[in-house]
């Protein structure tokens, strides 16, 4: 059998149409990501405008519903409508927009689900093809799903909080919303897996505090295998006990910071990149993790008379797997144009003028695109819906 090419430029959600009713950085990625795929995005937004077109950094920092940073990047290649759902005439509006969609994805706080007309279950009845994703702290049911979460909170209660920071110090999160983006992931992958299976709508259940577990699962296999938590322990792999292989750890260096790792297979070699001996001595490598303070005593003299770059140098040269640790300004610099190479950064027109760079594919397919274009503006779809006196009719209700 000889499968059919696509279309030039065609995503592999092609055709597939997406209603994104969100206010966090979980929803708005998943249909960020569906929409890289291909899929055709509409977010439904009320008349403010969803939360995260108030979240900055704004330029010259000017609060600006259309040129905040993650609007600019979780919003890019969507539509969107600007309407009242908590009205009657708005839930028609919403009804006839899932009646004419695949996807419907909400991670609004479900104690409002009801009065929205948003109760997954109500939906599906209506629309027994549609796929209909939620995303909450705790999922849909369960003894927690009623209860109220931060980024902070979902940290604590996956478990990864306890592993983040110095371990005689106060735990530490991950900078910004890592727990919501990977809850938008997991949910995107969940709803690919229901149209693969296409066997009808189904309910995709996220959980952002189970997409954040999933991230510490190595150290749940420890805790399991070894009968021994997890702890913190600062810029050094976790969950290991004293035999195991070091460094895998961040050391500074002459000009900066390095990623220090040794070759698993032939951890002896970090002896002749740091000409020492002593890290080659068989006492030493039976309980690496164990004398983990010798090992870094012994990295120290070479790493801080050396350049971060050069160190990388010499220990990829011996397939040691060092790397830079670099700022966020630095790989946008990009000295090395490996991302240039790859087309990675885009230079995008910032709606209020000038040029910002947005990052670019998600991932890359082989024989499709991924699609990308600018964030909408508030409300540019509604011309788009209904007829001309069913407009007029909204915007006399105050729906669009």
């Amino acid at each position: 059998m000889t499968e059919r090419a696509p279309p030039p430029g065609a995503g592999p959600l092609d055709g597939v149409r997406v209603v994104e009713i969100s206010e966090t950085a979980a929803g708005a990625y998943c249909g960020r990501l569906l929409a890289g795929f291909g899929a055709t995005v509409t977010m439904v937004e009320p008349p403010s405008g969803t939360p995260l077109r108030r979240q900055g950094p704004f330029r010259e920092d000017r609060p600006d519903t259309e040129g905040g940073a993650t609007h600019l990047h979780l919003n890019r290649r969507k539509g969107s409508v600007r309407v009242e759902v908590a009205s009657a005439a708005g839930r028609r509006l919403l009804r006839g927009m899932l009646s004419e969609s695949d996807v419907l994805i909400v991670d609004l706080d479900q104690r409002h689900w009801e009065e929205l007309g948003l109760d997954p279950l109500a939906i599906r009845s209506q629309h027994p093809d549609l796929q209909v994703c939620t995303i909450t702290p705790y999922g849909a049911d369960g003894p927690k799903s009623g209860w109220l979460a931060s980024e902070l909170t979902l940290y604590a209660a996956g478990g990864y909080l306890r592993i983040g920071g110095e371990p005689d110090r106060e735990p530490v999160k991950a900078w910004g919303e890592q727990g919501h983006l990977q809850a938008g992931l997991h949910a995107a992958v969940g709803i690919l897996s229901a149209i693969h299976a296409n066997r009808g709508g189904q309910l995709v259940d996220t959980a952002v505090f189970e997409a954040v577990a999933f991230l510490l699962g190595g150290g749940y296999q420890h805790a399991w295998f070894s009968d021994r938590e997890p702890v913190r322990n600062g810029a050094r792999l976790v969950g290991f006990g004293p035999g195991h292989l070091y460094p895998s750890t961040i050391r500074p260096c002459a000009d900066g910071w390095v990623h220090a790792h040794c070759n698993n297979r032939y951890p002896d070699a970090m002896a002749v990149l740091f000409d020492e001996p002593r890290l080659a001595e068989p006492d030493l490598l039976t309980s690496l993790m164990g004398r983990a303070d010798e090992v870094d005593e012994l990295m120290a003299p070479m790493l801080i008379e050396t350049p971060r770059r050069e160190v990388v140098r010499r220990a990829q040269e011996m397939r040691i797997p060092f790397t830079e640790v670099l700022a966020p300004s630095e790989v946008m610099a990009d000295i090395d144009h490996h991302h240039e190479s790859r087309g990675f950064w885009q230079a995008l027109q910032h709606p209020r003028g000038g040029e910002y760079l947005a990052p670019g594919p998600a991932v890359r397919f082989g024989r499709s695109a991924w699609s990308d274009d600018d964030p909408p503006a508030l409300g540019a779809s509604n011309a788009t819906l209904g007829s001309r006196a069913e407009r007029v009719r909204w915007r006399r209700a105050g729906v669009a």
